[in-house]
C-alpha cells in the first residue's frame, strides 16, 4: 500500500513558499513519498510537481471542487496529465444542489457520472470523498446510497474518521463497495465533551485491524492521511500516522 499525505492537512503551514518548502521537507523527513493536493499553492501544475520532486515526492491525486469537474474539464485533464496523477476527487457537495433531499443528491450523482465517464477515457478515475452527513437517514436510505447508486463510474474515497463519527463501521462500507475504492482517506476521530476531534491515526475510535482487513481486499491504491486539526506537534502527528498505518499492513 503507498501511503500519501492530503495537504489540506497542512494548509497552515504552506502560506509562503518558505512554508511550503519547510513543510515538504518535514513530510519527506517523515516517510512520505505521494501527496494528494488540495489547489497548487499559486503555481502551474509543472512547476508544483517539480518541486515536490525536489523533496522525493509526486502528486499521485488531486482534490478539486465540483465546477472543475463541471465546467473545467479540459484543463483539469491537462493539469493531471502534467502532473502524471490519475486518480482526481470531489470532497463535497455544493449547498446548491440542496443535497439534503433526494433530489439534490440525485442531481449532483449526475453531474459526476457524466465527468467520470470522459475522465475515464483519458485514464483518469474520479471518486467522491464524504465527509459525516451523507451518512444521515433519509427515508430508508442514505445520502451515500443516493450518490452511489446514481453515479456508477465514481469511485467512494471513503473518509474513514468522517464515517465512524457519523456512527457508521468503516469496514463495513468498505466491505459494501470494495470494488469501487482506489483511494481511502485515513482519518482518526474521538468525542470531547461531544465534540468530534481528530487524532494521530491508531489513537482514536477506529478499529484499524478491521479497516485494514477490508482494505487489503479492495483495489485500493492510496492510503492518504488527512488531519482537520492538531493535539499536538503536527510533524509528530505526520509522523506516527505514517508509522501506524505502515505497522497495521506489516501485520
Amino acid at each position: 500500500m503507498k501511503i500519501a499525505m492530503q495537504l489540506y492537512t497542512v494548509r497552515d503551514y504552506t502560506r509562503t513558499p518558505e512554508g511550503l518548502r519547510d513543510t515538504l521537507k518535514h513530510l519527506a523527513d517523515a516517510g512520505y513519498r505521494y501527496v494528494e493536493t488540495a489547489g497548487f499553492f499559486g503555481m502551474t501544475a509543472g512547476e508544483l510537481k517539480a518541486l515536490l520532486a525536489e523533496y522525493g515526492m509526486q502528486a499521485v491525486s488531486a482534490h478539486v471542487g465540483v465546477e472543475a469537474v463541471a465546467e473545467n474539464l479540459d484543463r483539469l485533464i491537462r493539469d493531471l496529465t502534467v502532473f502524471g496523477a490519475d486518480q482526481v476527487c470531489v470532497p463535497g457537495i455544493p449547498g446548491r444542489y440542496f443535497h439534503f433531499t433526494p433530489a439534490g443528491y440525485t442531481c449532483f450523482a449526475e453531474v459526476m457520472q457524466t465527468a467520470a465517464e470522459t475522465l475515464a477515457k483519458n485514464g483518469i478515475q474520479l471518486s467522491y470523498h464524504n465527509h459525516s452527513h451523507e451518512f444521515a437517514p433519509m427515508g430508508v436510505a442514505t445520502g451515500m446510497h443516493y450518490l452511489f447508486g446514481n453515479m456508477p463510474g465514481v469511485n467512494m474515497q471513503l473518509d474513514v474518521g468522517h464515517c465512524r463519527a457519523a456512527g457508521e463501521r468503516p469496514e463495513e462500507w468498505l466491505r459494501r463497495y470494495g470494488d469501487r475504492v482506489s483511494t481511502l482517506h485515513y482519518k482518526d476521530v474521538v468525542f470531547v465533551d461531544g465534540v468530534r476531534r481528530d487524532v494521530a491515526i491508531g489513537e482514536g475510535l477506529v478499529d484499524w485491524k478491521a479497516v485494514t482487513e477490508e482494505v487489503k481486499k479492495t483495489g485500493c491504491q492510496y492510503a492518504i492521511v488527512e488531519h482537520e486539526e492538531f493535539n499536538r506537534d503536527p510533524w509528530d502527528i505526520c509522523a506516527t500516522s505514517i508509522r501506524n498505518i505502515e505497522r497495521y499492513f506489516a501485520e
